[in-house]
């Protein structure tokens, strides 16, 4: 059962992650106008079918006004989420965001330099550092934000071992992809940076040995990211990946939120109609 929608707000990043399944380069157009993201909020908060909205990009916080989106989707009742690569915040925005943001999700998949170099996972050179991730967990648990961090496993940190970043981190939740191929999105290089079944298991079996006992672990192979998230993108579409490669509705202002959610279950089987109300049939949570 899927309660969280996404709401993928922007398509720029200042990284280029080459396993990247959003990087929305089927899409011209930067997007919609602020005013028309808020009514998107809105309907999404007064279908009553979810409760939790989780902002993603690209790069959320390279929208100027990405905190009055959370504040807004928090007054209208929201759960709220964002996950960012953290390259944007820092301690400050965490203590003043914190009345309305409910989880702080980080993608963090390397402390080595070279592997987030060569990943992508950097802007000019420049990476995310570990001092700076502890102060953002640490501004987290002062000011009641739950931790999450999100690693993807690729050719670039399969052979790595995280547990001790994370634990002294100490999210309330890590979860951990697999480099997923998805066409239109990252397929011209996903060559460089797909990893078996095997080499994914590996990964998480050595992470989480030793890894405290109260951080809980979701492992998510490719076979359950496609498909397994409901999502809206920077111009007002629901859309998904079960196919292997994007799948858009019309606009959701031009045809009205449940028109445009049939439209992505018709082809993927996600959605059932009971009484009038949608039950929303996927096999993951974000």
């Amino acid at each position: 059962m899927i309660t969280t929608i996404n709401f993928h707000v922007i398509k720029a990043c200042n990284y280029k992650c080459k396993f990247c399944y959003a990087t929305f380069n089927d899409i011209s157009s930067k997007g919609i106008s602020k005013e028309n993201q808020f009514e998107i909020i809105k309907e999404l908060a007064n279908s009553r079918m979810f409760k939790k909205i989780n902002f993603a990009g690209g790069e959320p916080t390279l929208v100027p006004y990405i905190d009055e989106f959370i504040i807004y989707a928090k007054n209208l009742g929201f759960e709220t989420s964002i996950v960012t690569n953290a390259s944007k915040i820092n301690y400050d925005w965490i203590k003043n965001i914190s009345p309305y943001l409910d989880i702080l999700a980080l993608s963090v998949d390397s402390l080595n330099e070279i592997s987030n170099l060569k990943s992508g996972r950097n802007q000019n050179g420049k990476t995310v550092s570990k001092d700076k991730l502890i102060e953002l967990a640490q501004a987290c648990r002062q000011y009641g934000v739950n931790l999450k961090i999100n690693t993807v496993v690729s050719q670039f940190n399969k052979d790595e071992c995280l547990t001790n970043l994370i634990n002294e981190l100490n999210p309330f939740r890590w979860k951990i992809l697999q480099a997923t191929k998805v066409e239109g999105q990252n397929e011209k290089q996903f060559d460089l940076t797909m990893i078996s079944s095997t080499e994914f298991y590996n990964f998480c079996s050595k992470n989480k040995n030793k890894l405290n006992f109260d951080i809980k672990t979701i492992e998510e192979p490719e076979n359950l990211i496609q498909g397994s998230y409901l999502m809206v993108d920077m111009l007002g579409r629901f859309y998904d990946s079960s196919k292997g490669s994007h799948s858009y509705s019309e606009p959701i202002l031009k045809i009205g939120l449940k028109s445009a959610i049939n439209q992505v279950s018709v082809n993927s089987n996600k959605f059932v109609k009971r009484e009038g109300n949608y039950t929303i049939k996927l096999n993951q949570v974000a």
